[in-house]
């Protein structure tokens, strides 16, 4: 009896979870709202505990970065549905105490210079960017990037050493540009680095076994994937 009663127990149980999920499944005909970048960031500059400013859904442009021109509150500026240009970072290199900055739209050696006026600037994130070796050579001057992900296909090794004698870089990911094994060399006998990614790179799986061989402890990324003989393979941190 108790076999029984407790089937059906179980039974019930099921049902109700079942007409549960076909309900939440059903679609819903609610639009979402998207906000321009300006209402966006005046709204959140209207609460005094704002740090952060995210623009994800309509593009902010150079004119909306006005709003935000030497606001000393701003640490974390995250531009995901961006237009903005060079000229858009000039205003971004007057917020005294940023220390995070994503922008997701094409910024060229033009800009270099107003990053470097963000003294503050620790992670820097230009998955867009169109730099070549002179320019990032100059960005490498910065003291305080400790973590740099870019894109720039016009890049070659030339810059690499300069990239590796940052004194505070410790992650670095590269899209897209054409690093070779000569190029890894330069991270040889690098002593900060800790994770390397490089996606759509010109590595061969021995120049990146090289590098592993002088750095063990390096995280290694190649799009995407750990290499075979990785030591570090699996050993994600939490």
């Amino acid at each position: 009896m108790k076999t029984s009663q407790h089937l059906i127990i179980i039974l019930l149980g099921y049902i109700f979870l079942v007409g549960c999920s076909e309900r939440e499944s059903k679609p819903r005909n609610s639009l979402v709202t998207l906000h321009s970048a300006k209402k966006v960031i005046t709204a959140a500059l209207a609460r005094p505990e704002t740090t952060t400013i995210h623009i994800d859904q309509k593009p902010v442009s150079d004119g909306d970065l006005e709003l935000i021109r030497e606001n000393p509150n701003i640490t974390n500026l995250l531009l995901d549905e961006s237009r903005v240009t060079d000229s858009g970072i000039s205003v971004i290199a007057t917020l005294p105490n940023l220390m995070h900055l994503r922008v997701r739209s094409k910024l060229t050696d033009a800009c270099i210079d107003d990053l470097l006026q963000i003294k503050s600037l620790q992670f820097l994130n230009l998955p867009f960017a169109d730099f070549t070796d002179q320019g990032l050579i100059r960005l490498a001057t910065h003291p305080r990037i400790q973590l740099l992900r870019l894109r720039s296909p016009r890049v070659t090794d030339a810059s690499l050493p300069a990239v590796a004698a940052m004194k505070n870089l410790a992650f670095l990911h590269f899209i897209e540009i054409p690093v070779t094994d000569t190029g890894l060399e330069s991270f040889f006998d690098n002593d900060q680095l800790q994770s390397l990614y490089l996606d759509d790179s010109r590595t061969t799986d021995e120049g990146l076994s090289a590098l592993l061989v002088h750095q063990p402890l390096l995280h290694l990324h190649i799009n995407q994937a750990h290499l075979d003989n990785d030591p570090n393979k699996g050993h994600h941190e939490q």
